[in-house]
């Protein structure tokens, strides 16, 4: 999974961010040690982050602001406030961006490393740092107030090199992708890419490579990286990587490395990196809610476990006790002759019973009746100690069971989030997949692990149904029936729509099974000892089996009416949703596109597809362009390949 950008994301981003020449300075926020959120204004309000050493990109999340101002973000307010953008260029090649920005009396250079251990500094029109994000020493430059800045050594820019540069670089005795990455800041994933345009082994020698070889290699550097070299936004086609839920890199452009990997396409790099990035930190923010909750856990479970030792102790040490007092009676006799031994007239012997290896320490002070006793009042004390542990076993048995039935506690303001202007009201069941029945129940589908976590927790009551299927990977659906009786028809539909979105689509299958229970039977409390991951659930009782044919629609709602205002007179407007349903409810969309398992299109494919019929079928096509959008299309479409089966 990609942690930062490289040379080759920042590259393409900052032709992206041109679009900020003249943007107004409005305030600086430092919501990370590392990080800075600069609030502009260009054509409506603007949030670039920034963070050291990893990323740059505007961002349409928003995140909880720090309660009071850093000295860097003061400092920044103070001096660039009212400032604007004059230039923002990515130093040759390096992982360095240089901000310029003028105000009627200064101009200064917010400077922004993103390579390894790399800082934020301010520095003058002679590049005297004003003020870092963090002092640095390195072996070749001083980050520090009052002086020169100086930046990190700089590697050739493979943009600009001549053929005659590149073959004078790869006179080496290493392998060409090797020297592609290190020497020209490709990184192995590019190195590689540029190998394999140009025909050429990853592994040969680079200096055994002839001229007409790095001749390839040149053509191949100006072909792949064409859209930057150019400056040409239009050319980048930015997306996420997918495998399975997880996303793992997103890349400028297509590459052949990824070229049988999902991919979740955005308008822009910077769209796609936020998306990226933001997703990053919520699961960051979940797994330290989930650790903090474990180690409270774990801490009860150190407790019990010493707990127990310490109770087996007091077990033994209690029985013993007792049969020494026990032995003492069986042989009485014995230890008398024992005693009158020679020897034996110490105030406290030990004697060891014959043909066993019970030892015994007797007081010759007292009789072996009272010595007896004296091991009975021992095995009491350990019994009273051992009473006094089980109770305490108990109550931490108990902390244990409490912890474990507490949800894990996530600071929601922490998690990035999705800053949308609406013009029109979203239900909530509208963030997740939906439908409503032939007999009128709404149905509600998770898209991810994410999803099917909230949709559970927060959505479903203990007399809704919940449907899924055997298959990894499968959504949590829950129809919210209130209790009441859903039709066959309607079970059908709901098994079909759970079936559909499960991984049972991208293994080809035509027919899944699929259950179904009442929502009180499902829980998040995992049987002791055990782990439930993100997403998943026990399921206790009878299950409900249906077969269901697979097949999904996708289409555009027939007008309904949707409350406009708030107003004492109440304004209606007619409204149109973008919905994925079962093939038997498509008599409810004015237009759809119907499809099943297949071979024929990928994801992105099937949803240009889609949309292209949309907006060619459409008497308002900026209306419908507004509606189903790729993005929207593509959330809605189940996982793997897929054939069209018919079109209204």
């Amino acid at each position: 999974m990609k942690e930062s950008m490289s040379s080759v994301d920042i590259a393409a981003i900052v032709i992206e961010l041109q679009e900020l020449l003249g943007a107004r300075f409005v305030k600086a926020y430092q919501p990370g040690r590392e990080e800075i959120r600069l609030k502009l204004h260009h054509k409506g309000s603007l949030d670039l982050i920034i963070e050291a050493g990893k990323k740059i990109h505007l961002t349409k999340y928003k995140r909880a602001s720090p309660r009071m101002p850093s000295n860097f973000a003061m400092y920044l307010r103070k001096h660039l406030s009212g400032a604007r953008i004059a230039q923002i260029r990515q130093l040759d090649f390096d992982r360095i961006v240089e901000i310029t920005i003028e105000r009627w009396d200064k101009k200064l250079r917010l400077i922004v490393e993103l390579l390894p251990r790399g800082n934020i500094v301010v520095v003058d029109e002679d590049g005297i740092i004003l003020l870092p994000l963090r002092r640095k020493s390195f072996a070749s430059r001083v980050i520090k107030v009052g002086e020169l800045y100086e930046r990190p050594p700089s590697r050739a820019d493979p943009l600009t090199m001549s053929e005659h540069d590149l073959m004078n670089l790869c006179k080496q005795d290493k392998d060409i992708a090797s020297v592609l990455a290190s020497e020209l800041s490709f990184g192995g994933l590019y190195a590689e890419e540029v190998c394999a345009k140009a025909g050429i082994e990853k592994r040969r020698r680079a200096g055994e490579l002839t001229a007409t070889e790095i001749n390839a290699i040149h053509e191949a550097i100006h072909t792949l990286f064409e859209p930057i070299i150019t400056d040409d936004k239009s050319k980048l086609k930015a997306h996420i990587v997918m495998e399975g839920e997880e996303e793992i890199d997103f890349v400028p452009f297509e590459l052949s490395s990824y070229e049988n990997r999902e991919k979740r396409f955005f308008p822009s790099l910077n769209d796609a990196a936020d998306e990226y990035f933001s997703t990053q930190i919520a699961e960051v923010v979940e797994e330290q809610a989930k650790s903090e909750h474990d180690t409270v856990v774990g801490k009860y479970e150190r407790i019990l476990n010493e707990q127990l030792e310490a109770r087996h102790k007091f077990e033994l040490k209690e029985a013993e006790s007792t049969k020494k007092g026990e032995m003492i009676y069986v042989h009485y006799l014995e230890l008398e002759e024992m005693l009158q031994e020679p020897g034996k007239k110490k105030k406290v012997v030990t004697l060891t019973l014959p043909d066993t290896d019970i030892s015994l320490e007797i007081d010759t002070s007292v009789s072996l009746h009272k010595n007896a006793g004296a091991y009975y009042d021992k095995a009491k004390v350990f019994r009273k100690k051992r009473e006094g542990v089980e109770h305490a076993i108990e109550m931490t048995k108990e902390k244990i069971r409490t912890e474990k039935e507490k949800e894990v506690r996530i600071e929601e303001e922490l998690i990035p989030t999705k800053k949308e202007v609406r013009t029109e009201k979203v239900e909530w069941y509208e963030k997740f997949r939906w439908f409503e029945t032939t007999d009128g129940f709404l149905v509600v589908g998770g898209k991810d692990a994410t999803t099917n976590e909230i949709l559970a927790k927060k959505y479903m009551e203990p007399n809704d149904l919940f449907f899924h299927t055997q298959a990894e990977g499968a959504p949590v659906v829950i129809a919210k029936s209130g209790g009441k009786e859903i039709s066959k028809s309607g079970l059908k539909e709901i098994a079909q729509f759970a079936a559909s979105y499960s991984n049972l689509w991208n293994y080809g299958f035509y027919e899944g099974e699929c259950y179904c229970v009442m929502g009180e039977q499902v829980s998040k409390t995992p049987p002791s000892g055990e782990y439930i991951k993100k997403g998943s659930f026990m399921v206790r009782g009878k299950r409900n089996y249906f077969k269901a044919e697979l097949g999904l629609c996708i289409g555009i709602e027939k007008p309904f009416f949707q409350k406009e205002s708030v107003t004492k007179e109440r304004s209606y407007k007619e409204t149109h949703r973008l919905v994925a349903c079962p093939s038997s409810q498509k008599d409810k969309l004015d237009i759809f596109v119907e499809f099943e398992p297949g071979d024929d299109m990928d994801k992105n494919a099937l949803s240009n597809e889609i949309r292209r019929f949309f907006v060619d079928r459409a008497e308002n096509k900026e209306e419908v362009k507004r509606i189903a959008t790729q993005e929207k299309i593509l959330s809605l479409l189940p996982p793997g390949k897929s054939r069209i089966k018919g079109f209204s």
